[in-house]
């Protein structure tokens, strides 16, 4: 399911409390200004930590517990190792750079697992993403019930 910029204006708060004496009271909503994007930014300096294109937060009595992205400009990517060699890769990089460009991002996650011949050329040409558990992890598809 592809989620546009429009549908993430227009989502709601989502209060997961089921009544006032609930032990859960959380509720997660859409970053609306710059102050709420700072205060998560703080937050996150605190646990050493770097939200990557956050949308929304979660919030548990109104201090921020954490947040998440709907819409995070991500390339998946593949190239056969076998016949591109790492200077044949760049012009490609370019490409997807320009399309990106193209579409409004001026940055966006390219992921790419260590064991990659690719790894070492994007590890000298781009910027790496701090993440809590280290370099080596997984992504995980989950697929939504409509």
């Amino acid at each position: 399911m592809l989620v546009n910029q429009e549908d993430i204006r227009n989502t709601k708060v989502v209060d997961l409390a089921a009544s006032d004496k609930s032990l859960l009271d959380i509720q997660v909503k859409r970053i609306e200004s710059s102050e709420e994007l700072e205060a998560l930014y703080e937050v996150c300096r605190e646990t050493n930590t770097s939200p990557i294109f956050p949308t929304h937060i979660a919030l548990k009595r109104g201090r921020i517990i954490g947040c998440f992205s709907i819409k995070s400009p991500t390339v998946y990517w593949w190239m056969n190792p076998d016949t591109v060699t790492g200077r044949e890769s760049l012009p490609i990089f370019q490409a997807c750079d320009a399309l990106m460009s193209e579409h409004g991002n001026q940055c966006y996650v390219l992921p790419c697992e260590p064991e990659s011949p690719f790894f070492k050329i994007l590890s000298k040409r781009l910027d790496t993403i701090k993440t809590e558990g280290g370099d080596n992890f997984k992504l995980f598809l989950n697929k939504v019930k409509a």
